[in-house]
């Protein structure tokens, strides 16, 4: 045998002999970091974990917090392959209920509940007067944008800073950040399983707590999971039409109408009550016309509202960043007109109608 080849063998014998002589927590955790995945590589873990799962059922607490107030909500959800859902939230001793069944999308609350056909939400976002404090939401466009772009994320960075142990079990702490984003999100991942099981998040303002406390895969869920409550929600329908005379023809409410160039409008009926939204465009921009049987609507648009008088009628006008709206109601029907620009500008268009 030559000497190089012997001069191996005792490099291989010295090196075993050494890491059998350390039992070193240092040479093992050297492995260790050496075999540990990247961030991007748990996040992947974690996607393709819950992904692939037929069903998910999960119970977290969630806590929000800044200098001055916190709150605590306990969240259930349930999930399967066939896009049903279901979450339960409780807070405050108030019990919030939504999902959907894959054909219907439903909410009930503490005050108010509605339920909606999947097919009706496909589209632009947010045809119906809605919101979670039962205020007029959105039309085509939003009613108050907030202006906050969307975050680019391949921009996005991920890293293990550490594998801790939280309640017993083994994880990756994973860091995200973002060059965009104020504060950051950091979770902690089952290292066997890839399952969350706790994360925190900051904004500069609030600090955000998820302690998920049970999650578990591929378990049989029953279909009425998944129902809404018939006893207490009614199905809206939305319907939308490319003129005007469609629209007219689809309800019994006699419509306002704008000389402008008409773009689209929805039909919506929900517990029995109509809601229509014109979208017109005047001057190079857009202008929408709502009107509502709900006769609980004219008070949640006239808070903070200044009276005005359009073409001899009174009306309620208020504004929002870039938007105005100029609000009315004649013989049991609100009708709101949502211009980009001025209040004196909803008041113009307001006397037009």
């Amino acid at each position: 045998m030559s000497p190089r080849l012997n001069g191996r063998r005792g490099l291989v014998l010295l090196l075993v002999a050494a890491v059998a002589v350390a039992g070193s927590a240092a040479v093992t955790g050297a492995f260790a970091t050496f075999q540990q995945p990247t961030g991007d590589e748990v996040l992947d873990g974690v996607e393709q974990r819950y992904e692939s799962a037929d069903s998910i059922t999960s119970t977290a607490t969630v806590t929000v917090e800044n200098e001055s107030a916190s709150t605590t909500a306990t969240v259930e959800l349930a999930a399967d392959d066939e896009n049903r859902t279901r979450m339960v939230v409780e807070r405050n001793g108030e019990t919030v209920r939504a999902g959907s069944n894959g054909t219907v999308a439903w909410y009930v609350g503490p005050n108010r509940s509605a339920a909606w056909s999947v097919d009706s939400l496909e589209g632009e976002a947010g045809e119906q007067w809605t919101g979670a404090e039962g205020e007029y939401g959105e039309t085509s466009e939003r009613l108050a944008p907030d202006g906050t772009p969307a975050l680019n994320a391949s921009n996005a960075s991920a890293t293990v800073v550490g594998t801790p142990t939280v309640d017993d079990t083994s994880t990756y702490e994973v860091e995200l950040t973002h060059p965009e984003a104020d504060g950051s999100t950091t979770l902690w991942v089952a290292q066997d399983d890839y399952r969350v099981v706790r994360a925190v998040a900051t904004d500069g303002t609030n600090r955000t707590v998820v302690a998920v406390e049970s999650t578990v895969f591929d378990v049989s869920i029953h279909d009425s999971t998944f129902d809404p409550p018939t006893d207490r929600v009614a199905l809206t329908t939305v319907d939308r039409y490319d003129s005007f005379d469609a629209a007219q023809s689809a309800t019994d409410l006699s419509l306002p109408t704008l000389d402008a160039s008409f773009t689209e409008a929805t039909v919506t009926v929900r517990q029995g009550e109509t809601i229509v939204g014109q979208r017109y465009v005047d001057d190079g921009a857009n202008v929408t016309l709502l009107s509502t049987t709900a006769d609980d609507r004219l008070d949640r648009l006239t808070e903070n509202a200044t009276e005005r008088t359009a073409d001899g009628r009174t009306v309620h006008v208020t504004t929002d960043e870039d938007r105005a709206i100029a609000v009315w109601q004649n013989d049991g029907v609100t009708t709101a007109v949502v211009v980009e620009g001025s209040s004196d500008r909803a008041v113009e268009v307001a006397g037009e109608l």
